[in-house]
């Protein structure tokens, strides 16, 4: 059947949803978070820059979040392709370890010269997993606290076995922890992010018999630095091991992690999605008093020795820090989020704008925001986008690009305020109403 609809993305869609459960792998890829009724691409035959081609060799525009975060200097760049051919050629894989460990971690260290020691994984939510590990080696404790998302995996999701509500405000309403062991009830204490009613009310009165506290150190906004530095003065008065999940945010306003910028330093600090542009890497950096305990509980994964994610996070970061990248993101956000300001102003919407400049989205005041933002994906996806409220800033999001994407914000945008006063949106939308419960983007 595959031979028959590779060209054909709507019937491939609807093969995919019978023999793939959820379609897609990642839950933010599922097509129904964009457009259902198999009106969304959903899959690709290539991409360079921030254009992609579906299958059918549609060309669109992606201002999404790029890859879900991974790919900041842009889809198959150059440099990191260079280095990825020239790896495979020489064995991305084998008996003996590749030497581009010893020099990623020179670097990462030296980016981070509170770090002692670093560890390798392919993925954002086994590296938090090997993190919350590592805690509960050092410490000998159990419980942990943590605001934000973190992953798929026990530890996390088993917030929700005391009420499924616990992950509502990190991330996703409502996961069943079906498959969780109940034993791990109560392991993990969530706190809100930034919040000094929950800092002192939840945190305090935890930290000691908490193994860490998990947070990632800027969200929709950078923290107020008294509380980040609060929560600091509890891990070390509690034998808490402070982690920082850098994953989405780390790399977007400079080279390393986002932690740097406010001078608050973890235990570990965790990286993945775009350390290596798009390549599978994990990389975990702190302190030898809890790295050590690397070699004191296992820790082993074939994978985790392959050579392709290192050298490609090598290249990466070399670009990186010579673009000075951090701060062509940070510009590139600001368009963007004036973009959008701009376009409600015309329309005589209200806008709600979030997020640290190199992340933002977007949230109209409407009656109906699900139709509403179904309605946007639609029209800017026949207008050759990949779009949605989120859109998260990237070094191939050229100045002619963002003013294309303006023009088209502009017309839609006065669509749906001529839509929202007759209360026609649901009516214009050419399928169901998107599912709307990826909290973050909301």
């Amino acid at each position: 059947m595959y031979s028959k609809y590779k060209t054909n993305p709507e019937k491939l869609q609807r093969l995919a949803s019978k023999i793939i459960p959820g379609t897609s792998q990642l839950f933010g890829k599922r097509p129904d978070l964009y457009l259902p009724g198999g009106k969304w691409p959903t899959y690709y035959s290539k991409a360079k820059g921030v254009t992609v081609w579906g299958i059918d060799g549609k060309k669109y525009f992606d201002f999404t979040m790029v890859g879900i975060g991974t790919s900041v200097l842009g889809y198959s760049d150059n440099d990191v392709n260079k280095t990825a051919f020239k790896t495979i050629k020489n064995s991305t894989m084998n008996t003996l370890n590749p030497p581009e460990d010893v020099e990623l971690a020179e670097i990462l260290l030296k980016l981070h010269p509170w770090a002692d020691n670093v560890r390798y994984c392919r993925t954002g939510g086994e590296t938090m997993a090997v993190a919350a590990r590592l805690a509960r080696a050092c410490t000998k404790k159990d419980k942990i606290l943590f605001c934000g998302y973190h992953g798929w995996h026990d530890w996390y999701l088993s917030a929700n076995l005391k009420s499924k509500k616990s992950l509502n405000s990190h991330l996703l309403p409502g996961l069943d922890p079906l498959g969780v062991p109940r034993g791990l009830k109560n392991s993990v204490i969530p706190f809100k992010f930034n919040d000094y009613h929950d800092l002192n009310n939840i945190v305090k009165k935890n930290a000691n018999q908490c193994a860490a506290i998990i947070m990632e150190p800027c969200r929709d906004k950078m923290p107020d630095k008294k509380y980040l530095k609060e929560i600091r003065s509890i891990a070390n008065k509690n034998n808490c091991i402070l982690i920082f999940d850098e994953i989405t945010c780390g790399w977007r306003t400079r080279t390393g992690g986002v932690h740097m910028d406010l001078g608050i330093y973890p235990d570990i600090a965790v990286f993945g999605k775009t350390i290596a542009n798009g390549v599978a890497m994990g990389a975990l950096i702190g302190k030898k008093k809890v790295m050590k305990y690397s070699n004191k509980t296992f820790l082993s994964s074939a994978f985790w020795t392959e050579r392709l994610g290192p050298s490609c996070a090598l290249a990466f970061i070399k670009k990186h820090k010579k673009l000075n990248l951090g701060k062509i993101l940070i510009n590139k956000g600001k368009q963007i989020k004036n973009t959008w300001l701009n376009s409600a102003k015309k329309a005589q919407l209200k806008i709600l704008i979030s997020g640290i400049d190199p992340l933002p989205t977007f949230r109209l005041e409407v009656k109906d925001w699900p139709a509403t933002l179904t309605f946007f994906i639609q029209e800017m996806l026949k207008r050759g986008f990949l779009a949605t409220n989120a859109c998260y800033a990237n070094y191939t999001h050229t100045d002619k690009l963002i003013k294309k994407y303006a023009k088209n914000c502009d017309e839609i945008f006065m669509m749906i305020k001529e839509l929202e006063e007759k209360g026609l949106i649901k009516s214009k939308l050419d399928g169901p109403v998107k599912t709307m419960n990826f909290q973050r983007l909301t």
